[in-house]
């Protein structure tokens, strides 16, 4: 069973490519994953909760802006005690931004960008210590922070999500499962790993020869509703197939994602020139 970020599978790790069939290096390839960066000092109190007597309000607090910084937040473990703000956290092109830069260079620019926001309130002077910052895309371990589905992609995370189901891959390409948000259509989050996690446990049983308890069955169970139910339910929508030649209806306000994943999966209900309303 792997769990790494699909990508190390081609880059970090040496893998023999005849384990997996084409489609699914296709799909591990063309896998997208989302920069992201932080950064972190720790000062000396939560000083943020000082008053600031023109206002009457704490002199600083949890922002969200357009500046560089993009989100900081305030954590703190009581009011006597050192704290620790993130200075910033930001995805995609703007986590770019940080990349060529190291830490110090970070936070200085970090800093005036608050300086701005909050005139007069000296952050630097409560800082202790050094600052940590991390861009998970400059992680050899990780190149990413967490796989974001472009347009187009859901056919390659299909691939990823059902390869737990092996009964129709060749002899040599059945053992191995892959895990891990990455590998759900929940990148990101514990619920993608956990789901995926299942799937391939039920997997390891099966290729071993075992078999779910009755009364308990296994993962496969997901398999043996018809594809419509099985799907829409998954991606948690009322659809109804089909309303007129070349058209159809989908309730529940979903996205065009939503619909894509659903046109790819079921042509034979669409067609080659299906439209949505």
């Amino acid at each position: 069973m792997t769990t790494c970020q699909s990508w190390l599978l081609s880059t970090r790790i040496h893998t023999e490519e005849a384990l997996f069939p084409a489609e699914l290096w296709t799909a591990i390839e063309r896998s997208h994953y989302m920069q992201s960066s932080k950064t972190f000092v720790m000062v000396d109190r939560p000083f943020w909760k000082d008053v600031d007597p023109d206002t009457g309000r704490e002199v600083l607090s949890m922002t969200l802006t357009d500046r560089l910084n993009r989100a900081t937040y305030l954590l703190d473990d009581g009011p006597d005690k050192p704290a620790v703000i993130l200075l910033s956290y930001t995805w995609n092109d703007d986590a770019l931004k940080w990349l060529a830069l190291d830490a110090d260079e970070r936070v200085e620019l970090m800093l005036h960008s608050l300086e701005q926001i909050y005139p007069g309130v000296d952050i630097a002077s409560h800082i202790v210590g050094q600052p940590i910052t991390v861009s998970w895309e400059a992680d050899p371990n990780f190149m990413g922070a967490f796989k974001a589905n472009l347009p187009g992609h859901y056919r390659y995370q299909q691939r990823l999500f059902t390869h737990f189901k092996q009964d129709k891959l060749p002899e040599s390409q059945r053992g191995i499962f892959l895990a891990g948000d990455d590998v759900s259509f929940t990148a990101g989050w514990a619920e993608g790993a956990v789901t995926t996690g299942l799937n391939a446990v039920w997997g390891v049983v099966n290729h071993l020869g075992g078999s779910s308890a009755p009364g308990n069955p296994g993962r496969v169970s997901s398999w043996t509703r018809s594809a419509r139910s099985a799907w829409t339910e998954r991606v948690g929508l009322a659809v109804q197939l089909p309303v007129r030649a070349g058209k159809f209806h989908v309730a529940g306000g979903i996205g065009l994602h939503a619909v894509e994943l659903l046109v790819a999966e079921f042509p034979p209900h669409f067609g080659g020139d299906a439209g949505h309303e």
